[in-house]
């Protein structure tokens, strides 16, 4: 069984313009349903709560009749009172300790995801900052794990893609199913 994580969130108009203004939000959420459809039926998924992304998986893997104890998914103590409600739905939540602000606690959420196992490939759809940091943090403690950027979900994963070296279909192809077939499921 594969391991997979996922660095993803929906970009907000208030917090960085620069990330919402070239996202695509139809983009983020196929990539995500694509994503769950070809690597649950191989593994697991890891991916850190975001309120807009943790209920898409929640959905998707519902639909798609996949156990719930494939996926985890981490959150800060920090931000427990706006845990989405979808959380209970998955058998693997873990919460780690808040820290004294929340710059400090994502840190400390991230870096414990990022280092709870050995990971084949990473993800990263959409996003803000936090996309950035979660790339730039598993590529420090994975540095020969497959990263994925998918450009064309626009925000920060076009940020990633456009600052390092990456294959060219990833930039613009909106075929997902098929872009992470080939990648992770080449037998197919």
């Amino acid at each position: 069984m594969k391991d997979f994580f996922l660095s993803a969130s929906v970009p907000l108009p208030e917090r960085d313009s620069k990330f919402y203004a070239n996202s695509d939000l139809l983009a983020i959420r196929n990539a995500v349903k694509s994503l769950i459809e070809i690597v649950l039926p191989v593994g697991t998924l890891t991916f850190g709560g975001h309120p807009a992304i943790t209920p898409l998986i929640s959905l998707y893997v519902r639909e798609m009749s996949f156990k719930p104890s494939q996926v985890t998914v981490y959150q800060s103590q920090f931000f427990e009172k706006q845990f989405p409600e979808e959380n209970e739905r998955f058998v693997n939540l873990r919460v780690t300790p808040a820290g004294s602000d929340e710059r400090k606690s994502l840190r400390i959420m991230r870096t414990e995801m990022i280092k709870s196992r050995k990971f084949d490939a990473a993800v990263f759809i959409g996003g803000m900052e936090g996309i950035i940091e979660e790339y730039k943090l598993f590529s420090k403690l994975h540095p020969n794990t497959p990263t994925l950027p998918i450009a064309s979900t626009g925000a920060a994963a076009r940020q990633i893609f456009d600052e390092g070296i990456f294959e060219p279909q990833w930039k613009d192809d909106l075929n997902y199913t098929t872009l992470f077939r080939r990648f992770f499921r080449p037998d197919l």
